[in-house]
């Protein structure tokens, strides 16, 4: 998420933050505004994480170069108009092979791993592209299909045509992607997409609790978050406690630890 003049442009990473929590999405909204500083942390665990994701996207990529397939990277990080126009570019020319293209639509952009020549006819000759995301986890999860459908809708915005299909490259597969429709998965994507673009809209009403979940394991907010259950005595501190059962005890008036029935 970052404001750039009066326009808040979002990318999949703001997406997949708003699936797993509304807090999230409030707190990175107030650093693009300015009213929040943007924690720096830094994990050794997440870090050998990136690292080791780097070493799979490469290892997929030397692989589509054995099999003969010129690739094109596109240079830089984040999202620019040269690494846009050097992906247009790339795919006006029908490269077979796009790494870590930039894409770009409106508010949304995002960079894909793979975009994959195929011969569908778009806006440039008479083949498309389609996505492919890198991903460690031997199971696909709803954030790698939300992401991988965001990078899908982009690219249909460049192209002027709607890729099929999207595929993830996880490992131990010998690197035969798992295929998923574009279509099955159009309402769900446009449903959390809606969900955000209308919470940043209004700029939120402020009134989520940043509850303990799995995405707190790989959130850069996560310290900020555990000080503030601490502050508010908050019931998740109780060991083995449940969300189910916290949502019992405050229907009773019982939202911290030191209250009593």
């Amino acid at each position: 998420m970052q404001k750039v003049g009066a326009t808040l442009n979002l990318s999949a990473g703001d997406l997949v933050g708003h699936l797993n929590c509304r807090y999230l999405t409030e707190l990175d909204l107030k650093v693009a505004n300015g009213e929040l500083d943007k924690p720096k942390v830094w994990d050794p665990v997440l870090e050998t994480l990136a690292e080791r994701g780097a070493l799979h996207e490469q290892s997929f990529i030397e692989h589509l170069k054995a099999a003969k397939l010129a690739v094109t990277a596109i240079d830089g990080v984040g999202i620019d108009p040269k690494s846009v126009a050097a992906t247009r570019d790339a795919m006006a020319r029908g490269d077979p092979v796009i790494v870590q293209g930039a894409l770009q639509a409106g508010k949304w952009n995002g960079r894909a791993d793979v975009l994959l020549r195929v011969e569908t006819p778009s806006r440039f000759g008479p083949w498309s592209y389609e996505v492919i995301d890198t991903k460690l986890a031997r199971e696909t999860k709803g954030n790698t299909v939300l992401q991988i459908l965001l990078y899908s809708d982009l690219l249909s915005e460049t192209q002027e045509a709607e890729p099929s299909s999207a595929f993830v490259v996880t490992p131990g597969t010998n690197y035969i992607p798992e295929t998923y429709r574009v279509a099955d998965y159009g309402a769900y994507y446009r449903h959390v997409r809606s969900s955000l673009e209308r919470s940043v809209s209004r700029g939120i009403a402020g009134d989520a609790y940043p509850e303990p979940i799995e995405h707190c394991e790989i959130c850069r907010w996560r310290r900020h978050c555990d000080e503030k259950r601490r502050a508010d005595d908050h019931m998740s501190l109780v060991a083995g406690i449940s969300i189910s059962q916290i949502g019992e005890l405050e229907r009773h008036d019982i939202a911290s630890t030191a209250e009593r029935p």
